[in-house]
């Protein structure tokens, strides 16, 4: 057995997910079909237009959090506070000094960004080996919160999550993962969310089903796609509407959404 102690950026992780544990949430196990929206998309990129498929995602769900504000807001007991701008942390993977960090990147004002920008962004933080892989940027305040005892720590996280403007700037309104940027096998995966943030997503990958259509039966792109979201803000009607407007703009409105 090989024992080794944990890397100050995971204890890091550690104490913040321990600060925003307890929440009371709901989960819902989508799948959309976008064998047209990715012809389209294929059909930009060859013209040098558009943008990635999780980029397209991306862009759909922001648009559906500015439509939505309470799906993008954060809160607890005693306020809540519903953002106009639609900040996503994308968790990005990087190699730095021989090990692997998940790298925060909040893309800003998604919902006023094509998907050409969007897609650019995260490219450019794929390449850039920086320092914005916690809360907790400085690597002297990581060594020095993560010497300290956790009875320390955690009300420290708990703080910052209270401040709800902090909370944006660090790691923005809402959060999107890409599972298939390391699996292509099908599933969903439930991404973790905690107070104080309203919503959080996982896009799977994309698979090719038998589904029906007009009558008959024929093979088509299916990509699955997990929301969680806070039950203490959102409630099943709004969540349903946020979802079957997803729904219109992966499968019907891409067009729309990729003009814009």
């Amino acid at each position: 057995m090989k024992s080794s102690k944990p890397s100050e950026f995971r204890k890091l992780s550690i104490y913040g997910f321990q600060a925003t544990e307890n929440g009371h949430n709901f989960f819902a196990l989508l799948e959309f079909d976008i064998t047209d929206a990715r012809a389209y998309l294929r059909e930009l990129r060859s013209r040098g237009e558009g943008g990635s498929l999780f980029a397209f995602a991306v862009k759909a769900i922001g648009a559906c959090l500015a439509r939505f504000p309470e799906c993008n807001s954060m809160g607890g007991i005693s306020r809540i506070s519903t953002f106009e701008e639609v900040d996503i942390s994308v968790p990005i993977e990087i190699i730095k000094d021989g090990e692997v960090f998940n790298k925060q990147l909040v893309i800003r004002n998604v919902e006023a960004k094509t998907v050409s920008q969007i897609d650019a962004e995260i490219s450019d933080s794929k390449r850039a080996v920086d320092e914005g892989m916690s809360y907790v940027a400085s690597p002297l305040y990581q060594r020095i919160l993560t010497a300290l005892p956790g009875f320390v720590v955690r009300p420290f996280f708990r703080a910052m999550l209270s401040n709800h403007k902090l909370v944006k700037q660090l790691s923005g309104t809402a959060f999107v993962t890409s599972v298939s940027m390391f699996s292509s096998v099908p599933g969903f995966i439930v991404p973790f969310i905690g107070g104080p943030k309203a919503s959080s997503f996982a896009v799977g990958s994309v698979n090719k089903k038998p589904v029906v259509r007009g009558g008959e039966v024929v093979v088509r792109e299916i990509i699955n796609v997990t929301a969680s979201f806070n039950h203490d803000l959102i409630d099943g009607a709004p969540a349903a509407r946020f979802i079957n407007q997803l729904r219109k703009y992966l499968e019907s409105d891409y067009r729309e959404l990729l003009s814009t």
